[in-house]
């Protein structure tokens, strides 16, 4: 199962959730969403909005695609599963600013795991195929950390 996640920002992410939802039925397995805010109303996948948690969509999943946020961290050190991480950008409406792009960026940078701003990057191929699971020890925890810092002080 692939699981994509948005979180809980209150603004929408179209974007992300329209190309899934356009490329799932070229992909032989299940694809769950947790659309947030998002307006776009998937036709092709199973979706939700909110939940109490999303332990077991993280547990079941093969692979998880996550809005760029540092929960990364957690879920990454927690589930050990492949992640591709794609940032809400501020050009689209998606955010306030782009955190997250710096973010993902540097989190990519130092975990090995893919960061996705392209929707055309996103293909049944990749999904099927992608397989990088965030490399994150205890030295690199307090890098990423002092980069949420860096990030924070700077918005």
């Amino acid at each position: 199962m692939i699981f994509v996640t948005v979180g809980t920002h209150p603004g929408q992410f179209d974007r992300l959730i329209r190309r899934i939802d356009s490329i799932a039925p070229k992909i032989k397995e299940d694809i769950i969403v947790q659309r947030g805010f998002t307006r776009y109303i998937p036709k092709n996948v199973k979706y939700f909005d909110f939940t109490d948690s999303m332990h077991d969509y993280y547990a079941k999943a093969r692979l998880v695609i996550a809005q760029s946020a540092t929960s990364l961290i957690e879920f990454s050190l927690k589930y050990d599963k492949p992640v591709i991480t794609v940032p809400r950008e501020k050009k689209y409406g998606e955010h306030l600013n782009d955190h997250q792009v710096e973010f993902a960026e540097y989190f990519s940078k130092k975990t090995g795991v893919l960061m996705v701003r392209n929707m055309s990057q996103i293909t049944p191929q990749l999904l099927a195929n992608y397989k990088t699971k965030a490399k994150i020890n205890l030295d690199g925890l307090k890098k990423l950390q002092r980069k949420i810092c860096e990030v924070i002080e700077a918005t």
